[in-house]
């Protein structure tokens, strides 16, 4: 097992204005699972390929370990990806295609069939080892390949949005499958997802990039609760934070009826008096009347468990779309009128002109 560290890497792709990855600093410790995301575009791809030795690296230096291998082949750097088509062997039983790089390797037949049937154990394949890829569902065909990875005692494991091919289900069952094959193999992982939602519940860390640039990396939890500028508070959480634009009047930021002040740092962050208000659908109290924002329901989305209520708010001269969290099987209905009023410790302020976040809210 090793870390990885990315330092000042640079990917610049001929005919392209905008670099697809610039001056990445991401330091990955050992025994780590660290996730990508981001939207289409964004350089998450890019990255790992860096890493793997399948694109090369313009500017800067990526190290596994106390090795420099930005300029290694890809054999040479103790490396094994997962990608998102399984690319197995037709022709191949299970076992066969588990064991195949430790063949071409020259490793003896008996290491081999221990080192297979013990990567089928960890991942419940071994009822499977002898039949043939097309006799097995994609969940099970994606498990071959990540067993097909695990024999290999890699350094570090690379994986490109492995669940994109499954079903919803399955890629809830086969997310929490590897997210516990890692903790229990201690490997440091990288994983790279389009999904917000696998994101924040597999990995240790997560990294946000945009546009070739790494917003944010930290905790599941601190993006989620702190996150540092408007682009990562809109993409992560599901649904998406409202944000609302406001006015600051003297320390006072008024939303409506709502008001709440700011503190010394906040002010001190600002560069004009616009500024935008983040309420997280769950951070609204509903009532019949209050201090808060006048909406209508537009429409009712039931889960059970859960309920959203997508709203129009008053406010200003105008209205804008609102969205709210509510217990399951509520009484509400498409056009009743509601109050909504932010939960003031649960607000998030961010400077209009920078994105960045404002304060210690």
């Amino acid at each position: 097992m090793a870390g990885v560290s990315y330092r000042g890497v640079t990917r610049r792709y001929p005919g392209v204005a905008r670099p697809a990855l610039e001056q990445l600093d991401l330091k990955v410790e050992e025994g780590e699972f660290l996730v990508l995301v981001g939207p289409s575009g964004c350089g998450k791809s890019t990255t790992l390929r860096m890493l793997a030795g399948l694109e090369p690296v313009d500017d800067g230096e990526i190290w596994i370990g106390d090795r420099d291998v930005t300029s290694l082949p890809p054999k040479d750097r103790d490396i094994a990806m997962v990608f998102q088509s399984y690319a197995l062997y037709p022709h191949m039983t299970v076992g066969e295609n588990i064991g195949f790089h430790l063949k071409i390797s020259k490793l003896g037949k008996a290491e081999r069939a221990k080192r297979v049937l013990e990567a089928a154990k960890l991942l419940d394949l071994e009822p499977y080892l002898d039949r043939k890829p097309a006799k097995l569902s994609g969940g099970q065909r994606q498990r071959v390949a990540m067993g097909r990875a695990i024999v290999r005692r890699p350094q570090v494991f690379l994986m490109d949005e492995p669940l994109s091919n499954l079903d919803a289900k399955l890629r809830v069952q086969t997310r929490t499958q590897i997210a516990s094959l890692q903790r229990r193999l201690g490997v440091t992982t990288l994983y790279v997802t389009h999904d917000q939602t696998e994101a924040m519940t597999m990995g240790d860390r997560v990294a946000v990039l945009k546009d070739g640039e790494l917003q944010q990396c930290d905790t599941p939890v601190n993006l989620f609760s702190r996150p540092v500028n408007l682009f990562v508070a809109g993409f992560i959480g599901s649904p998406a934070m409202n944000l609302l634009e406001a006015a600051v009047d003297g320390d006072t930021v008024r939303l409506g009826a709502w008001a709440t002040r700011m503190d010394r740092a906040g002010l001190a962050g600002l560069t004009s008096r616009d500024l935008v208000i983040g309420v997280r659908p769950e951070s609204w109290r509903i009532t019949e009347r209050g201090t808060g924002l006048s909406a209508t329901i537009d429409v009712v989305e039931e889960l059970g468990s859960d309920g959203f209520l997508y709203c129009r708010a008053d406010i200003g001269s105008g209205t804008r779309p609102v969205t709210v969290r509510t217990v399951g099987m509520s009484r509400h209905r498409p056009g009743d009128r509601l109050n909504l009023t932010p939960v003031t410790d649960h607000v998030h302020l961010f400077d209009k002109a920078t994105g960045l976040r404002l304060g210690s809210q």
